[in-house]
């Protein structure tokens, strides 16, 4: 079996070459920035959340193992992961500005 764009931008991406990384990110911007915006109502968030992906893509290059699911859904359930994080650390710091009695 052949593999498909996103496993070939990946496979890029391992090898270090940015374009594929800003390939995978035009392929999918529109998606997860919608879904990060239904996670969180919160553009300014939601925008960080994807710089946040992106970045980590890039870092863990070598570790990104999307093969057990499409390219997509790993995306997506790391957006999730990545929006999870940000809406434990908005709470936390939230209740320690919380003046004590």
């Amino acid at each position: 079996m052949l593999p498909t764009l996103d496993e070939r931008l990946i496979d890029q991406i391992r090898l270090k070459n940015r374009q594929a990384l800003e390939h995978l990110y035009a392929r999918y911007e529109n998606l997860l920035y919608r879904y990060a915006l239904h996670l969180n109502n919160h553009p300014a968030t939601a925008e960080a959340a994807l710089t946040d992906l992106f970045c980590h893509v890039w870092q863990q290059r070598l570790n990104f193992e999307p093969h057990k699911e499409t390219v997509r859904a790993t995306l997506m359930r790391s957006l999730e992961h990545i929006m999870h994080h940000m809406n434990e650390e908005t709470s936390a710091s939230s209740i320690s500005k919380i003046p004590s009695a």
